[in-house]
């Protein structure tokens, strides 16, 4: 059996304004911080024994304050959980891109498996790095519980390949911030819990 728990960082002043971030190193705003201080608390019952931490600041920040509740967990921190690069467009708004590169950017809309945007990662390659990551860490993580702090892109991945098995739920799903999915795998990987961006637990 493995438990993994899906976190995504708290808020950021570029999330706040829509834009597109990415590999941007941007860290937690007012709100973020308060998000990640609340998730804190209504997980720190939960026996986690390690933490893996994508190594943006958002993400890093966010950790901090669970591992408090954690500390004798160690913290892994690694590029590979990071958010999908969007390349030549972080920092923009949708209305920026739209307005600059229409054309790039319905090509990316119609299949963003084959498409990326300029500079950037399709979903493809999203896919190829996460499951090189997620497959290492499942051998690692065996009898265990362990956190991955990620973000909306990596977390929609995860539950849409594998949870859903419905790559069409990748863009349907609602990712707030600071929210936590617990899943667990014996066979598959099913959602246990929960907890939803105000750090309330959901039913």
């Amino acid at each position: 059996m493995v438990r993994l728990i899906w976190i995504r960082h708290g808020e950021t002043e570029a999330n706040r304004a829509k834009r597109y971030i990415g590999h941007l190193d941007e860290p937690l705003n007012g709100s973020g911080i308060e998000q990640a201080g609340r998730l804190a608390r209504s997980l720190a019952h939960l026996d986690v024994e390690i933490m893996y931490v994508s190594d943006l600041r958002r993400c890093r920040e966010t950790a901090r304050f669970c591992a408090k509740h954690w500390p004798n967990a160690p913290m892994e921190i690694t590029p590979d959980l990071r958010e999908c690069s969007f390349g030549r467009w972080e920092g923009w708004t949708y209305r920026e891109i739209a307005e600059r590169e229409p054309e790039l950017l319905q090509k990316w809309l119609g299949d963003p498996f084959r498409h990326a945007p300029p500079q950037g990662e399709s979903l493809r390659d999203l896919d190829r790095r996460l499951t090189a990551w997620l497959e290492e860490a499942e051998q690692k993580t065996v009898g265990k519980t362990a956190a991955v702090f990620s973000h909306g892109g990596p977390i929609r991945w995860f539950l849409a390949k594998h949870v859903f098995r419905d790559w069409d739920q990748f863009w349907r799903l609602e990712i707030p911030h600071a929210g936590a999915w617990v899943a667990v795998k014996e066979e598959r990987w099913e959602i246990e819990r929960i907890f939803a961006g105000n750090g309330a637990e959901e039913s």
